[in-house]
């Protein structure tokens, strides 16, 4: 895991210096991350509506997601920190962190320990905020979204940014 967030540290700033899109963003999940499945927001936005919701994972930082998370969304950023609390290897799962990439890693690695229903939420909460969907923070409903860093935040309305609740 430490070589992932190395690859992303490294990986952020490079995209700073020439610039990040979704297609980049998805050819590199694609790429290092194959076999994972994919859920988009309107499909688990209708999951919310029937009352069919799987268990939400938000792999993001404390800070992240003070700002805001999806409904009912746990908090645990790793797949051996999942592990020891989600025993059940068949529960349908859905990680999710800001564009999708660290909860790829996290849906690989899940997967690895025997997960069978395991689904990264594509593009993740920005893809969420941006098409207005239903977000939360400790303090009620919200419309913020924290945006990682000015870098990724490209990829979000400016007015949704908040780095602080």
């Amino acid at each position: 895991m430490t070589k992932s967030v190395l690859a992303f540290s490294m990986s952020s700033f490079f995209l700073g210096l020439f610039g990040v899109s979704w297609n980049g963003i998805d050819k590199k999940i694609d790429d290092e991350y194959p076999l994972i499945s994919f859920i988009e927001s309107a499909e688990l936005e209708e999951l919310y509506r029937d009352g069919a919701v799987p268990i939400v994972v938000d792999v993001r930082t404390e800070d992240e997601f003070a700002v805001s998370h999806l409904s009912g969304a746990i908090r645990i950023e790793t797949a051996d920190a999942i592990a020891e609390v989600l025993t059940d290897k068949d529960a349908p799962i859905v990680v999710y962190c800001s564009v999708g990439y660290r909860s790829a890693g996290v849906a690989a690695e899940l997967e690895k320990l025997g997960y069978g229903n395991v689904k990264n939420l594509r593009h993740s909460i920005f893809a969420w905020a941006d098409q207005g969907r239903p977000l939360v923070s400790e303090h009620g409903d919200t419309d913020y979204v924290h945006p990682f860093n000015r870098v990724w935040g490209s990829l979000i309305s400016r007015a949704l940014h908040a780095y602080k609740p």
